[in-house]
Protein backbone atom coordinates (compact mmCIF):
# COMPACT_ATOMS: atom_id res chain seq x y z
CA UNK A 1 0.00 0.00 0.00
CA UNK A 2 1.28 3.24 -0.56
CA UNK A 3 1.55 6.16 1.52
CA UNK A 4 0.93 9.70 -0.17
CA UNK A 5 3.09 12.17 0.16
CA UNK A 6 0.83 14.73 1.52
CA UNK A 7 0.31 12.22 4.97
CA UNK A 8 4.27 11.52 5.63
CA UNK A 9 4.52 15.49 5.19
CA UNK A 10 1.90 15.71 7.79
CA UNK A 11 3.15 13.31 9.98
CA UNK A 12 6.62 14.87 9.70
CA UNK A 13 5.29 18.28 10.93
CA UNK A 14 3.24 16.61 13.93
CA UNK A 15 6.23 14.92 14.98
CA UNK A 16 8.40 18.38 14.74
CA UNK A 17 5.73 20.02 16.51
CA UNK A 18 5.88 17.12 19.79
CA UNK A 19 10.10 17.65 19.71
CA UNK A 20 9.40 21.33 19.84
CA UNK A 21 7.19 21.18 22.32
CA UNK A 22 9.06 18.96 24.34
CA UNK A 23 11.96 21.30 23.86
CA UNK A 24 10.26 23.93 24.96
CA UNK A 25 8.68 22.34 28.36
CA UNK A 26 12.33 21.30 29.08
CA UNK A 27 13.25 24.69 29.10
CA UNK A 28 10.51 25.81 30.87
CA UNK A 29 10.78 22.96 33.76
CA UNK A 30 14.48 23.97 33.95
CA UNK A 31 13.92 27.43 34.53
CA UNK A 32 11.79 26.74 37.40
CA UNK A 33 14.25 24.08 39.18
CA UNK A 34 17.49 24.63 40.73
CA UNK A 35 20.89 22.86 40.49
CA UNK A 36 21.46 20.11 38.07
CA UNK A 37 17.87 20.05 37.39
CA UNK A 38 17.78 23.77 35.99
CA UNK A 39 20.14 22.27 32.92
CA UNK A 40 17.88 21.08 30.11
CA UNK A 41 19.58 18.75 28.19
CA UNK A 42 19.97 14.98 29.75
CA UNK A 43 23.41 14.77 29.10
CA UNK A 44 24.85 17.84 31.06
CA UNK A 45 22.19 17.00 33.75
CA UNK A 46 23.25 13.64 34.18
CA UNK A 47 26.82 14.65 34.05
CA UNK A 48 26.14 17.46 36.83
CA UNK A 49 24.16 14.58 39.06
CA UNK A 50 26.91 12.80 39.17
CA UNK A 51 29.45 14.88 40.35
CA UNK A 52 29.94 13.99 44.37
CA UNK A 53 29.93 17.36 45.32
CA UNK A 54 27.94 16.82 48.58
CA UNK A 55 30.35 13.42 49.34
CA UNK A 56 33.97 15.16 49.15
CA UNK A 57 32.93 18.54 50.11
CA UNK A 58 30.40 18.28 53.01
CA UNK A 59 30.27 14.74 54.02
CA UNK A 60 34.45 14.70 54.39
CA UNK A 61 36.34 17.30 56.04
CA UNK A 62 39.14 18.48 53.62
CA UNK A 63 39.94 21.65 56.19
CA UNK A 64 42.98 21.77 58.15
CA UNK A 65 41.74 24.52 60.81
CA UNK A 66 41.66 22.37 63.76
CA UNK A 67 45.29 21.00 63.32
CA UNK A 68 48.58 23.00 64.73
CA UNK A 69 51.94 20.76 64.05
CA UNK A 70 53.79 23.84 64.07
CA UNK A 71 51.93 25.13 67.27
CA UNK A 72 53.06 21.85 68.83
CA UNK A 73 56.61 21.67 67.49
CA UNK A 74 56.76 25.03 70.07
CA UNK A 75 55.40 23.47 72.69
CA UNK A 76 57.59 20.78 72.67
CA UNK A 77 60.97 22.88 72.00
CA UNK A 78 60.03 25.24 75.06
CA UNK A 79 59.35 21.84 77.38
CA UNK A 80 62.72 20.67 75.87
CA UNK A 81 64.33 23.72 77.10
CA UNK A 82 62.89 23.65 80.41
CA UNK A 83 63.74 19.71 80.80
CA UNK A 84 67.11 20.61 79.85
CA UNK A 85 67.41 23.51 82.76
CA UNK A 86 65.50 20.58 85.24
CA UNK A 87 68.30 18.31 84.42
CA UNK A 88 71.23 20.88 85.33
CA UNK A 89 69.54 21.56 88.73
CA UNK A 90 69.34 18.07 88.85
CA UNK A 91 72.78 17.59 88.11
CA UNK A 92 73.81 20.38 90.48
CA UNK A 93 71.86 18.83 93.39
CA UNK A 94 73.19 15.92 92.93
CA UNK A 95 76.83 17.28 93.13
CA UNK A 96 75.94 18.52 96.53
CA UNK A 97 74.42 15.46 97.88
CA UNK A 98 78.01 14.49 96.70
CA UNK A 99 79.26 16.56 99.55
CA UNK A 100 77.19 16.67 101.67
CA UNK A 101 78.01 16.85 105.60
CA UNK A 102 75.54 14.64 106.99
CA UNK A 103 73.25 12.14 106.07
CA UNK A 104 70.17 14.28 107.13
CA UNK A 105 71.79 16.57 104.55
CA UNK A 106 71.98 13.77 101.94
CA UNK A 107 68.04 12.77 102.27
CA UNK A 108 67.72 16.34 101.50
CA UNK A 109 69.60 16.31 98.31
CA UNK A 110 67.75 13.38 97.79
CA UNK A 111 64.58 14.49 97.99
CA UNK A 112 64.99 17.42 95.89
CA UNK A 113 66.65 15.26 93.28
CA UNK A 114 63.57 12.82 93.42
CA UNK A 115 61.21 16.06 92.70
CA UNK A 116 63.57 17.20 89.27
CA UNK A 117 63.11 13.77 88.10
CA UNK A 118 59.56 13.62 88.63
CA UNK A 119 59.42 17.46 86.72
CA UNK A 120 61.11 16.11 83.83
CA UNK A 121 59.33 12.72 83.75
CA UNK A 122 55.93 14.60 83.22
CA UNK A 123 57.51 16.53 81.24
CA UNK A 124 58.98 14.22 78.38
CA UNK A 125 55.90 12.64 78.40
CA UNK A 126 53.82 15.29 77.90
CA UNK A 127 56.72 16.01 75.05
CA UNK A 128 56.42 12.23 73.76
CA UNK A 129 52.19 12.75 73.68
CA UNK A 130 52.62 15.64 71.42
CA UNK A 131 55.44 14.12 68.80
CA UNK A 132 52.62 11.37 68.76
CA UNK A 133 50.09 13.91 68.25
CA UNK A 134 52.07 16.08 65.40
CA UNK A 135 52.67 12.22 63.55
CA UNK A 136 48.73 11.64 63.36
CA UNK A 137 47.80 15.52 62.82
CA UNK A 138 50.16 15.94 59.93
CA UNK A 139 48.94 12.47 58.92
CA UNK A 140 45.21 14.09 59.06
CA UNK A 141 46.79 17.03 56.74
CA UNK A 142 47.82 14.59 54.11
CA UNK A 143 44.03 12.74 54.14
CA UNK A 144 42.64 16.35 54.24
CA UNK A 145 44.65 17.81 51.53
CA UNK A 146 43.45 14.72 48.68
CA UNK A 147 39.54 15.02 50.01
CA UNK A 148 39.77 19.11 49.54
CA UNK A 149 41.73 18.12 45.81
CA UNK A 150 38.72 15.83 45.27
CA UNK A 151 36.30 18.12 46.35
CA UNK A 152 37.47 20.74 43.66
CA UNK A 153 38.10 18.15 40.95
CA UNK A 154 33.61 17.78 41.64
CA UNK A 155 32.77 20.98 41.82
CA UNK A 156 34.86 21.75 38.57
CA UNK A 157 32.44 19.04 36.54
CA UNK A 158 29.95 20.95 37.81
CA UNK A 159 30.77 23.93 36.79
CA UNK A 160 31.80 22.79 32.98
CA UNK A 161 28.00 20.89 32.89
CA UNK A 162 26.76 24.29 33.61
CA UNK A 163 28.77 25.68 30.94
CA UNK A 164 28.11 23.21 28.76
CA UNK A 165 24.94 23.81 28.67
CA UNK A 166 24.84 28.35 28.97
CA UNK A 167 26.76 27.22 25.75
CA UNK A 168 23.72 25.05 24.24
CA UNK A 169 21.03 26.99 25.68
CA UNK A 170 22.46 30.89 24.10
CA UNK A 171 22.32 29.31 20.52
CA UNK A 172 18.76 27.36 21.10
CA UNK A 173 17.34 27.58 17.73
CA UNK A 174 13.32 26.50 19.04
CA UNK A 175 11.48 30.08 19.29
CA UNK A 176 9.46 28.80 22.41
CA UNK A 177 12.07 27.58 24.10
CA UNK A 178 14.23 30.84 23.97
CA UNK A 179 12.09 32.51 26.01
CA UNK A 180 13.51 31.10 29.25
CA UNK A 181 16.94 31.04 27.58
CA UNK A 182 18.23 34.46 29.46
CA UNK A 183 16.91 33.25 33.05
CA UNK A 184 18.95 29.61 32.37
CA UNK A 185 22.07 31.42 31.67
CA UNK A 186 21.36 33.60 34.61
CA UNK A 187 20.71 30.32 37.28
CA UNK A 188 24.35 28.80 35.42
CA UNK A 189 26.33 32.25 36.02
CA UNK A 190 24.88 32.19 39.55
CA UNK A 191 25.84 28.30 40.11
CA UNK A 192 29.61 28.90 38.68
CA UNK A 193 30.05 31.87 40.91
CA UNK A 194 29.05 29.73 44.04
CA UNK A 195 30.83 26.84 42.78
CA UNK A 196 34.01 29.19 42.09
CA UNK A 197 33.59 30.79 45.75
CA UNK A 198 33.50 27.40 47.37
CA UNK A 199 36.69 26.63 45.17
CA UNK A 200 38.63 29.45 46.27
CA UNK A 201 37.77 28.38 49.57
CA UNK A 202 38.74 25.02 49.35
CA UNK A 203 41.91 25.77 47.83
CA UNK A 204 43.21 27.76 50.78
CA UNK A 205 42.65 25.40 52.54
CA UNK A 206 44.66 22.62 50.75
CA UNK A 207 47.92 24.95 50.92
CA UNK A 208 46.96 25.15 54.67
CA UNK A 209 47.26 21.55 54.83
CA UNK A 210 50.16 21.50 52.38
CA UNK A 211 52.02 23.59 54.94
CA UNK A 212 51.12 20.99 57.52
CA UNK A 213 52.93 17.88 55.69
Amino acid sequence: MKVSKIGIAASLMFFAGVVAAGIADDFKNASNSTGCDAIPYSSERETCKRADVDGWCKSKKWSCDDLDPSGLNRNIDNVNSKISDLKKEQSDLESKRNNAKDDSERRDYDDKIKDKKNQIEALQAKVDAWKKQIDSERSLARDRQDVGERCIAERKTVQKAFADAKYKVERESDADAKQYASKLVSIYDSEAKGHQEAIDITQKGIDKCKGMR
